[in-house]
C-alpha cells in the first residue's frame, strides 16, 4: 500500500498498537512517548461518545491521541468543542468504513 497525502484516498486504516508503558512527559530521560490510538469503532454505539469524551478529558495539556471511528465524527467533534477544556483536533485519514482523526488538549 502506497502512503498517499490525500485522506480520502485510503483504503484500510493504519493501525498502530496501543502500549501504554512509562509516560515519558516531562521526565526528563529523552525517549517521546508512542502516539496512542483509541478504536472506537467496537465501542457499543450508545457508549461511544461518553467513552471518547471521557478519554479527551484525562489528557494533560500537549497530549492527544488518534481515534479511529467509523465515520469522521462531526457531532462528537462539535461536543468535545464545548467542553470547558480545549482541544483541537484533525482529519488524518479516511477510508471505507473509518476515519482517523487527531485529538490533542491544547489547554
Amino acid at each position: 500500500m502506497t502512503e498517499s497525502t490525500d485522506p480520502t484516498e485510503s483504503t484500510e486504516p493504519r493501525l498502530i498498537p496501543v502500549q501504554e508503558t512509562h509516560s515519558h512527559a516531562g521526565c526528563g530521560c529523552g525517549h517521546a512517548d508512542a502516539p496512542l490510538t483509541l478504536d472506537a469503532r467496537p465501542i457499543p454505539h450508545r457508549l461511544r461518545h461518553a467513552a471518547i469524551i471521557g478519554a479527551a478529558s484525562s489528557l494533560s495539556i500537549g497530549e492527544g491521541f488518534d481515534l479511529l471511528a467509523p465515520h469522521v465524527p462531526r457531532p462528537l467533534l462539535a461536543q468535545i468543542d464545548h467542553l470547558p477544556l480545549t482541544f483541537e483536533h484533525s482529519v488524518l485519514e479516511v477510508g471505507e468504513g473509518f476515519a482517523r482523526v487527531h485529538i490533542r488538549r491544547t489547554a
